[in-house]
């Protein structure tokens, strides 16, 4: 259980510098675009807090249909495997649909205080799941991840939008 709780341990380090460089965004800036067609701050903290929301479904097998069973194992290779050895994205993609963000996600106190409940749930869902000896999580877009690689791709995906946020 060390792999594990050192993997929630970093998640969750992810998730608090996030929200605390995001409650430093003057109001005036929350809701702005970074640039011409980026999302603004609010947005990228709703997309981290679908995410979580979506890693939920995943971790509970009731995430829906996703790629072709015949592509999930290169997806995975090139998405999470070569996304967990580098500790980075590596390549700019595009957030699949069922990740985007509303147009108007709302005022900072109440978005921060859901993906932080967000996380903290997806993280305690993969703690059960692994408790309950589910080592693996079929992911709709990826097949077969083991459970605290997932943890670990969303920790990585968390600071690579925080890196996004603009300075306070």
């Amino acid at each position: 259980m060390r792999q594990l709780d050192a993997a929630i341990a970093d998640n969750r380090a992810a998730v608090e510098e996030f929200v605390d460089a995001a409650r430093r965004i003057d109001a005036d800036r929350w809701s702005l675009p970074r640039a011409a067609r980026a999302w603004s701050p609010a947005q990228i903290a709703e997309h981290l807090t679908v995410a979580y929301e979506y890693g939920r479904r995943v971790a509970a097998g009731t995430a829906g249909k996703g790629a072709p069973r015949l592509l999930r194992p290169f997806a995975r290779w090139l998405i999470v495997d070569r996304t967990i050895e580098a500790g980075r994205f590596r390549q700019k993609a595009r957030a699949p649909r069922i990740l985007h963000p509303s147009a108007s996600p709302g005022p900072a106190p109440a978005l921060l205080a859901r993906l932080a409940m967000s996380a903290g749930a997806f993280e305690s869902d993969i703690r059960a799941r692994l408790q309950a000896g589910g080592h693996t999580l079929v992911h709709p877009f990826f097949g077969a991840i083991d459970a605290i690689d997932y943890l670990r791709l969303a920790a990585i995906h968390t600071r690579h939008h925080r890196a996004q946020l603009p300075s306070a």
